[in-house]
């Protein structure tokens, strides 16, 4: 979880210390810096008017682990997931992530997503490029038909990579973009804090991934975006996303 220490500091991944020598006095100083850091807030996604001015729902029930049940809203579901990476040599490495959930709408209709996220990085002496970037799509099948595909651009490892793609069901389509800007920071963080779905160029939702439980603006039960926001969502909030760097 993303942490935000002052406005200087904040596009960091939370707070670090470096190594200490075994004197008491260090020591204490270590406590009262590992104290500090439990007690900042966590970082926020800077998100674009008006969804800046709305309150966002918990996507309750993730947490950590490899499966379970989730709750948002008057809808639950179950998820597994699941994250592998091959290393050869130190010099290539390929990623890939798996996740699979189930959703039963409000309606009592259900509906199965399958998703596949992968990337391969190449890393020679002190350069990292991705030679691969990540790309994620998904399928959802049962009382709801969709897909969503979405694609990082080829940069250095350490850069901002923004990903763009998009989600379509029954002729609706909504544009997907990763965010990467946190309030109270002037740097925007390498991997995405938060996704942003748009019809027309036109905000309609979003998603937070940091912390435990993902925080998520979408449109009113019974408008037309409403379930379109809340499948796409829900599969990025379950991602164990290679750029986080967690092997999980």
């Amino acid at each position: 979880m993303l942490q935000v220490s002052s406005p200087s500091t904040a596009g960091s991944t939370g707070c670090r210390i470096g190594r200490v020598r075994p004197a008491p006095a260090l020591l204490a100083a270590a406590v009262l810096s590992l104290s500090a850091c439990a007690s900042l807030p966590a970082a926020q996604v800077a998100l674009p008017a008006p969804l800046a001015s709305e309150r966002p729902e918990l996507v309750e029930g993730i947490g950590i682990g490899r499966s379970g049940s989730f709750t948002v809203g008057g809808v639950s579901g179950t998820f597994s997931r699941g994250r592998d990476r091959l290393e050869l040599f130190e010099i290539v490495n390929w990623d890939s992530a798996t996740t699979r959930y189930a959703l039963t709408l409000a309606d009592g209709t259900r509906t199965d997503a399958a998703c596949k996220g992968k990337a391969v990085e190449v890393t020679w002496r002190v350069l990292a490029a991705n030679a691969r970037p990540f790309s994620f799509e998904c399928q959802w099948r049962g009382d709801r038909s969709a897909q969503l595909a979405i694609d990082a651009p080829v940069l250095a490892v350490g850069a901002k990579a923004e990903r763009t793609g998009r989600f379509t069901m029954n002729g609706l389509s909504l544009e997907v973009r990763s965010l990467h800007d946190v309030q109270g920071s002037p740097l925007p963080l390498e991997a995405p804090i938060g996704y942003l779905f748009s019809q027309g160029g036109r905000p309609v939702g979003a998603i937070e991934l940091n912390g435990p439980a993902p925080r998520l603006w979408r449109p009113a039960a019974g408008e037309e975006l409403h379930e379109p926001v809340t499948l796409a969502a829900l599969a990025l909030a379950l991602l164990w996303d290679p750029a986080n760097g967690t092997h999980r």
